[in-house]
C-alpha cells in the first residue's frame, strides 16, 4: 500500500510544526531524525539489528533480469527489528500530536478516528525507510522518485495473541498415582498470516511495535561499486547529484 499525498498531509498537519518532517520528494530521513530522540532506552535506534558487519538482516534483493536499475527487495522483520523501529515512529508522531489542540477533545486527548492513519503511517514509513537503509547498505544508489513509488506486497504480520485457556481442575481418582508422566503437548508455532498489500495487515489488527515482514518489487536504483559511493550520496536525479 502507498500512502497518497493527501494521507500524509493530514498526519502531518496535527503534529507540532517544530518536528522534523519534511514532505518534498526528498528522503525524510526518520530514522535518523526521530528514533534519535526516542525514550528508549534499551533501543540504539538503527532500523536493523545490530551485526559484526553492520548489514542489515533478513534482507534479500535480487536484481530483475531485463533491467539493471530495478531491484526486488524482501525485508524479514524480525531479523530487521522493524518491531521497535515502527513503535519509535508511531510514539514520536503521537507525542507530537498531543501537543496540539484538538477541537471537542481534552488538551492531550488523539481523536479515535486518527488512530488507524497514524498506524498506517507507521507502518508504510518503516517499510520505506528500512527499504532504502537495505538499498544503500547494497551498494544500490536510490533514484530521486525511488522512495515514493516503492510498491509493498506480500505483507505478512503476527497472528493474534490467543487468549491462555483456563485448566479444568479435577478430583483425583483413588489409587491415581500423581506422579505419572504425563504426555508432552507438542506446541505448534504460529503460522504468520499473509496478506497482498499493508491495508488488508492493517484491517487485520497489525500495531506498532509488532514485527511485519514485506516484498517490494521494481525499487529503482543504480548498483554502484564501492561502498564509499553510497555513503552519504544523493538521490540520483537531485539537483546535487545532477551537477557532479
Amino acid at each position: 500500500m502507498m500512502m497518497n499525498k493527501s494521507l500524509v498531509l493530514l498526519v502531518l498537519s496535527v503534529v507540532s510544526p517544530s518536528a522534523s518532517f519534511v514532505t518534498n520528494n526528498a528522503a525524510w530521513s526518520i530514522r535518523r531524525s526521530v528514533v534519535t530522540s526516542s525514550s528508549s532506552a534499551e533501543w540504539t535506534g538503527d532500523v536493523v539489528s545490530n551485526t559484526p558487519d553492520g548489514q542489515i538482516r533478513g534482507c534479500s534483493i535480487t536484481p530483475d533480469s531485463e533491467d539493471s536499475t530495478l531491484f526486488t527487495i524482501s525485508i524479514d522483520g524480525v531479523e530487521a527489528d522493524l518491531g521497535k523501529f515502527s513503535e519509535a515512529i508511531y510514539k514520536k508522531i503521537t507525542s507530537d500530536a498531543k501537543q496540539q489542540s484538538f477541537q471537542g477533545f481534552r488538551p492531550g486527548t488523539i481523536p479515535p478516528h486518527l488512530q488507524p492513519t497514524y498506524r498506517a503511517f507507521a507502518m508504510d514509513e518503516c517499510a520505506r525507510e528500512a527499504t532504502l537503509e537495505a538499498m544503500e547498505q547494497n551498494n544500490i544508489r536510490p533514484f530521486q522518485d525511488a522512495r515514493e513509488n516503492l510498491e509493498f506486497s506480500s505483507v505478512s504480520i503476527p497472528p493474534p495473541a490467543k487468549k491462555a485457556k483456563k485448566k479444568k481442575g479435577g478430583r483425583k481418582k483413588k489409587g491415581q498415582n500423581s506422579a505419572m508422566a504425563q504426555p508432552a503437548e507438542v506446541v505448534e508455532e504460529p503460522q504468520w498470516l499473509l496478506f497482498d498489500g499493508m491495508k488488508e495487515a492493517l484491517d487485520a489488527g497489525w500495531k506498532p511495535g509488532q514485527s511485519f515482514s514485506f516484498v517490494v518489487k521494481g525499487a529503482k536504483g543504480q548498483k554502484l561499486r564501492d561502498e564509499s559511493s553510497v555513503a552519504g550520496a544523493k538521490a540520483i536525479g537531485s539537483p546535487i547529484a545532477q551537477s557532479i
